[in-house]
C-alpha cells in the first residue's frame, strides 16, 4: 500500500502529492496546529490520512474543517483507489461508490495491505497505526499502542514480525476465561441474597444440600398423614371452655375437702373441761364464794353436754351436705373431662388448616433453598473442573512456550535491530529479547525492545523509530510499502544522530519501491540538512510541501 496523494476541495489546502519511493518530507512551521486548516500541518496532514482510512471522526477536525472534502488516493496491489470523506466523518466514498465507515473498514480488512488472521482484535485500525502513529501516547512504547491492551498489543507486533502467536492467543483467551469464571462465581454468591445468606453461615453447600434433603423429607411425610379438620378451631375453643369449667370444678372439690377436713378435726376434738376437773375447781372455790352462789355442779355439767351435743349434730349434719355437694360435683367433673379428653383426642388427630399451610409454607422454602444450592453446586462443580483443565492447558502452554522461546524465533530481528541502533548510538547496547511468561495474566511472552539508555527521550524515539522500521522492512503478513514519522519522534533526537537516521533511510528505500513520510517542523529540518552539507541535495528533492523551503 503506496499513499499517492492527498487532497481537498477547500483551495486553502495545499495538495500533497507523496513520492513513489525514499523519503517524503512534509515541512512546516513549528506553530501549526493539528487542527489547523491554514496551509497542510504537519499532524494535519497525518490526522488525515487516517481520518480517510476509516479512523473515528476526530472532534477537532470535525469543528475546524468539517464541510470540507479530502481525498485519499493509494495504490494497493497494482490498483488505484480513492477514497473520499468530509472533516466530520459523515459521507464516505470508495472509488466513487458511497459507503459508511464499518463498510470501508471491512473492505480494508479484507482488500487492504495485512492478512489478517481469523482472531478477534485483529483488523487494518490496529496494524496500519504502527505504520503510522498518530497520537502522542502511541509514541510512548515501541509495542504498546494508546488504549491498547498489553496482550494486544503483543499479539499484533509478534504477528507482523513473523512470530507464531496460538500460544499467545490461547494464553489470554484462556485468562479472560479464568477471569470470567471468577467473575460468574462472585456475580452469583452477590446477585442472590438468600444464596448469600445461605453461605455466609459458612457451611459447605454439600453439608447444607444433604441436611435440607432429610428435612424435606420429613416435612412431607408429615403433610401425608395429617389430616385437615375443618371444624379444627370450634373444637379447640369448646376443649378450652371445657377446661375452664373443669377448672371451677377442682377449686370447689379443693374447697369442699378443706371444710371436710375442718369438720372431721372439730368431731374428733374432746370436751374442753373434764368433769374432774371441773368438779375440783368448784370445790377450790368454796372458800371464796357462798354455797348458795354457786349452781349446783349437776346442773353445769348438764349444760355443758347439752352444748357439746348440739354442736356435734350440726358439724355432722355439714358433713353430709359438704358429701352430697362433692360427690355430685365430682361427677360433673367426670362428665366434662370426658367430654374434654374426646375433643382434646380428636385436636390430637387432626390438624388445622393454618398449621397444614405453615408447614407446606416451609417445605416450599426448603425446597427453593435446596434448589438453589444444588444450581450454586452444579455450577461450581462445573467451574471448578473448568478451571482445572485451563490450569492444565496454561501448564502445558507454559512447556511449549519454553520450548519456543528456545527456538530464538526473533534472533534475525534482534541482528538487525542492534546494527540499526548502532549505527546511530555504537556504544548503547540495544537487542530484542522474547521469554517465557507463566505468571497469572495474558502475557505469554514478555517482548523487551530494550536499548541502553531508553530512560532518555532522544533514544526512546531512536528505539521506536528503528523498530518501526525493522517491521516496515522485514516484517511479515503486510505488503505495506509506506513508513510515516512525525515530528514528535524527531524533535528529541540529537541533529546528528537524526541526520544519520535519514542516510540510512534513503540508502535503504533505493530501488526499494517503498515509501517513507515524514512530518518534521522547519527548526529540525533546518539543523538536519545543515548536518547534510552540500551532499544533502537528496533532502531538498524530498520536501513535498514547506512553508518555508521552496
Amino acid at each position: 500500500m503506496k499513499l499517492l496523494t492527498l487532497e481537498c476541495d477547500h483551495n486553502t489546502f495545499k495538495p500533497l502529492r507523496f513520492r513513489p519511493e525514499g523519503l517524503s518530507v512534509i515541512v512546516g512551521d513549528a506553530s501549526d496546529r493539528a487542527g489547523s486548516a491554514n496551509g497542510v500541518g504537519k499532524t494535519l496532514a497525518l490526522k488525515l490520512v487516517h481520518h480517510c482510512l476509516a479512523a473515528r471522526p476526530d472532534r477537532l477536525l470535525a469543528h475546524g474543517v468539517g464541510g470540507w472534502r479530502f481525498a485519499l488516493e493509494f495504490e494497493l496491489a497494482g490498483q488505484t483507489h480513492r477514497i473520499e470523506r468530509n472533516g466530520d466523518g459523515s459521507d464516505i466514498a470508495l472509488d466513487g461508490r458511497p459507503l459508511t465507515e464499518t463498510q470501508l473498514r471491512d473492505w480494508l480488512n479484507g482488500r487492504g495491505p495485512f492478512v489478517l488472521p481469523q482472531e478477534p482484535g485483529f483488523g487494518f485500525r490496529p496494524l496500519y497505526t504502527r505504520f503510522a502513529r498518530r497520537e502522542r501516547e502511541d509514541r510512548a512504547d515501541p509495542i504498546r499502542l494508546h488504549r491498547e491492551e498489553s496482550h494486544e498489543a503483543l499479539a499484533r507486533t509478534l504477528y507482523l514480525l513473523g512470530a507464531d502467536i496460538t500460544l499467545v492467543l490461547r494464553k489470554a483467551q484462556q485468562r479472560e476465561r479464568v477471569i470470567a469464571i471468577d467473575s460468574a462465581r462472585k456475580l452469583l454468591r452477590q446477585s442472590d441474597t438468600r444464596l448469600r445468606e445461605l453461605l455466609r453461615t459458612g457451611m459447605d453447600a454439600r453439608a447444607q444440600i444433604a441436611e435440607l434433603s432429610e428435612r424435606i423429607e420429613d416435612a412431607r411425610r408429615r403433610l401425608q398423614t395429617m389430616q385437615v379438620a375443618d371444624d379444627y378451631e370450634r373444637v379447640r375453643q369448646e376443649a378450652d371452655a371445657l377446661t375452664q369449667q373443669l377448672r371451677q370444678l377442682e377449686k370447689r372439690l379443693a374447697q369442699i375437702d378443706f371444710q371436710l377436713a375442718g369438720i372431721e378435726q372439730a368431731l374428733q376434738r374432746r370436751a374442753d373441761i373434764e368433769r374432774e376437773a371441773l368438779l375440783a375447781f368448784y370445790r377450790g372455790l368454796e372458800h371464796v364464794f357462798k354455797p348458795q352462789a354457786l349452781a349446783d355442779f349437776e346442773a353445769v355439767e348438764a349444760f355443758h353436754r347439752s352444748l357439746a351435743e348440739q354442736r356435734h349434730r350440726r358439724l355432722s349434719h355439714d358433713r353430709l351436705r359438704l358429701q352430697d355437694e362433692r360427690r355430685r360435683v365430682e361427677d360433673e367433673r367426670a362428665q366434662l373431662a370426658r367430654q374434654r379428653d374426646e375433643r382434646l383426642a380428636y385436636l390430637g388427630s387432626h390438624h388445622a388448616l393454618d398449621d397444614y399451610q405453615a408447614v407446606a409454607a416451609e417445605l416450599a422454602r426448603m425446597q427453593a433453598d435446596l434448589d438453589l444450592l444444588q444450581r450454586y453446586r452444579s455450577a461450581s462443580e462445573a467451574w471448578d473442573a473448568e478451571m482445572l483443565a485451563l490450569r492444565q492447558a496454561l501448564t502445558e502452554d507454559d512447556r511449549l512456550a519454553a520450548d519456543y522461546v528456545a527456538e530464538q524465533p526473533l534472533a534475525w530481528a534482534d541482528r538487525r535491530f542492534r546494527e540499526l541502533i548502532h549505527a546511530l548510538y555504537p556504544r548503547e547496547a540495544a537487542g530484542i529479547v522474547l521469554s517465557n511468561n507463566t505468571g497469572g495474566n495474558k502475557l505469554r511472552y514478555d517482548l523487551k525492545v530494550q536499548v541502553q539508555g531508553q530512560g532518555s527521550d532522544g533514544i526512546n524515539a531512536a528505539r521506536i523509530m528503528v523498530f518501526d522500521w525493522l517491521v516496515f522492512r522485514h516484517g511479515a503478513h503486510h505488503t505495506m510499502r509506506h513508513l510515516w514519522h512525525d515530528n514528535g519522534l524527531f524533535d528529541p533526537i540529537d541533529p546528528n544522530r537524526r541526520a544519520a537516521w535519514l542516510r540510512l533511510a534513503q540508502a535503504e528505500l533505493a530501488g526499494s519501491g517503498m515509501q517513507y513520510i515524514l512530518s518534521i517542523n522547519t527548526e529540525n529540518y533546518a539543523s538536519t540538512r545543515e548536518l547534510l552539507g552540500e551532499n544533502g541535495a537528496w533532502l531538498d528533492e524530498a520536501v513535498i510541501t514547506s512553508h518555508n523551503f521552496p
